[in-house]
């Protein structure tokens, strides 16, 4: 694994980032009567026999009636266009929320930078986020010069969308009074001008730099130091009144909406300053949180120092006083595989480059330059009931980063099991270990190979995932009848997958009717006020958000779902499993430290039965 082989596209292509884009297929529209099959189906590992009586009657009634208008019409939005759902995922999964997006609505993810030689000490503070701006600059520079690999199959018969690339960098999600709205200033070259300085917030005092020289040239980790050193000095050398500005952008975002306005109605300065905020390519967050591993790491970035956020940015890395670092990304602005991208990116730069010789002095000075909000008695109110708050909000999810070492993807695929499937099996019979009972399941289906794809839902929690449990909780059932039921429910699993990665899911279709309801002004259809509906998932009522991010140990998360939910994400190595598993700490039902050695337990637990079940038959 290599920068080149992976990111950079070779001299002389004809491919560029983002030149397979406007060619792909349209996002499918599964048949109603498909849908509705699998959404039953669905459902069953979660009623009684007379709670599905009910459910298929209310199905049947959707079926026939209001669901077959619904249809109708979204096969004709379908027709005209090639994303079905996009705009209204946007809107209505997304920009419509109103809780503050820190917690509840960013991806985070330690950076595991000591793996390649850039250590975790406080000599590193400013030294590794100056690295950090830079590889930033970089990357925003293929994007720019549209030198970013196109994702492609093996064959180059499959071909991936790059579009969330473009609200990687330079996009802001801005708060409305009902409806945010995701602002991107990002240009190809092609496209023309874009803004190319980043921010630096350092005790709620904010910072622009420059990122190029005059001829263009990106500013070097020695370049950078000099002008967060400058930054350091002059924040830590003065007592400066109204700062912590930035905590406004962690409230509700209706509320803060409101003070976002009153801040662009006090001055023409306001207006300036937001700007050069909002359209900065990323966010430089200097915490003087000091996190001991990499779990705390993980906890702080997602809600840690909240005056050193600027929650809107689609992008900031988190730079702590003793040399740890995190990043962050805003969920309505792309997925989690592109933050996963960006990280793998700054690893392998780290590795391949090596760390800067730091006696090389910068090549020129660079001044930052420090940009003050007008305030009034207004806005120092809301920072202060704002300051009040944060520190009630911050830390409140728990968060574990983890290493099972008993085995990896290798010895999965040596049982001719897939390593998602494996742990997908795992964690619902971890949680049903922990709780009793059958946790609707999320897993993330990637649907980039559509026009504009971004997710499906997988439904993990299968009729065969409930069969293998309840054999495997059985001290009666022989090793051999239980291995057969794993082997079962993790194909079914992989059945489920593949389903909804071909347009054949099931939640973004009943989504999409009850979106189509809404906005032609007509009653809400049954469906979805059948308890089932939300006891198995619906709704993003899912207790267990799961997402694999592949085969390395860049592993992002976000928090649960629910108030009585887990978020668990993981990556499989040769001969190890990475795992994040979240939880609320307000919830007086979960512990993401229980789940953790139940999902142990149980990895070890299902490796003895496949083995018993290999030494019979020999």
């Amino acid at each position: 694994m290599n920068r080149d082989s992976i990111y950079h596209l070779p001299e002389g292509s004809k491919e560029t980032t983002f030149c397979y884009d406007e060619s792909l297929p349209a996002l499918p529209l599964p048949k109603l009567e498909d849908t509705l099959k699998r959404y039953f189906e669905s459902l069953k590992p979660f009623g009684t026999d007379e709670e599905l009586k009910t459910s298929i009657q209310i199905i049947e009634k959707f079926r026939m009636g209001v669901g077959a208008k619904l249809h109708r019409m979204l096969d004709e939005k379908a027709q005209h266009e090639k994303n079905w759902v996009d705009k209204w995922w946007e809107d209505y999964g997304y920009l419509t929320l109103r809780m503050p997006l820190m917690p509840y609505c960013v991806m985070a993810q330690p950076l595991i930078f000591e793996a390649v030689g850039l250590d975790p000490v406080p000599d590193n503070f400013l030294k590794s986020a100056s690295i950090c701006c830079t590889i930033n600059m970089r990357f925003w520079q293929l994007l720019r010069r549209e030198k970013l690999r196109p994702i492609v199959s093996i064959d180059k018969n499959i071909k991936f969308s790059s579009d969330l690339y473009k609200r990687l960098f330079n996009t802001v999600r801005a708060p409305g009074l009902e409806m945010d709205k995701v602002i991107s200033y990002f240009k190809t070259e092609k496209e023309g001008h874009c803004p190319s300085h980043i921010l630096v917030i350092y005790k709620g005092r904010i910072f622009k730099i420059e990122g190029l020289h005059e001829d263009g040239e990106i500013l070097t980790p020695q370049d950078f130091l000099l002008c967060l050193q400058q930054i350091k000095h002059k924040v830590d050398s003065e007592d400066v009144k109204d700062t912590d500005l930035p905590v406004l952008t962690n409230d509700d975002r209706t509320s803060w909406a409101r003070n976002r306005n009153h801040l662009l109605e006090l001055s023409e300065n306001n207006k300036k300053t937001l700007m050069d905020v909002e359209s900065a390519i990323s966010i430089f967050s200097l915490d003087t949180n000091c996190p001991n591993d990499h779990s705390e790491v993980a906890a702080i970035t997602l809600a840690g120092d909240l005056n050193s956020r600027w929650a809107d940015k689609s992008c900031a890395t988190v730079c702590f006083q003793n040399g740890r670092m995190g990043c962050l990304g805003e969920h309505s602005c792309y997925d989690g595989t592109i933050s996963v991208s960006m990280s793998l990116y700054a690893m392998l730069s780290v590795f391949e480059d090596g760390i800067p010789d730091w006696s090389i002095p910068p090549r020129k000075l660079v001044q930052p330059t420090e940009l003050v909000f007008d305030i009034d008695d207004e806005i120092r109110a809301e920072i202060i009931r704002m300051k009040d708050a944060a520190d009630k909000v911050q830390n409140c999810v728990a968060v574990t980063v983890d290493q099972f070492v008993g085995y990896g993807k290798e010895y999965m695929k040596s049982k001719k099991i897939h390593p998602d499937s494996w742990i997908q099996t795992a964690l619902v019979l971890a949680y049903y270990r922990l709780h009793g009972s059958f946790a609707p399941t999320y897993e993330t289906a990637m649907m980039r190979q559509y026009y504009k794809g971004r997710t499906e839902t997988c439904r993990s929690c299968s009729v065969d995932t409930v069969n293998f449990i309840r054999a495997m909780e059985n001290p009666q059932e022989t090793a051999s009848a239980k291995a057969k039921l794993f082997r079962t429910a993790a194909n079914r699993q992989m059945e489920l997958m593949s389903d909804a990665r071909k347009g054949k899911g099931i939640d973004r279709h009943l989504f999409g009717l009850w979106c189509m309801a809404y906005d032609q002004g007509q009653p809400i259809p049954e469906l979805y006020d059948d308890p089932l509906y939300n006891k198995s998932g619906g709704g993003g009522n899912f207790i267990l958000s799961t997402s694999t991010l592949g085969f390395t140990i860049n592993c992002g998360f976000v928090a649960p779902m629910v108030m009585d939910g887990y978020g668990c994400f993981y990556s499989m190595l040769t001969d190890n499993v990475w795992s994040i598993l979240t939880a609320y700490k307000d919830s007086e039902v979960t512990s993401c430290h229980k789940l953790r050695a139940a999902f142990h337990q149980v990895m070890e637990d299902i490796r003895n039965i496949l083995d018993a079940e290999a030494e019979t038959k020999l």
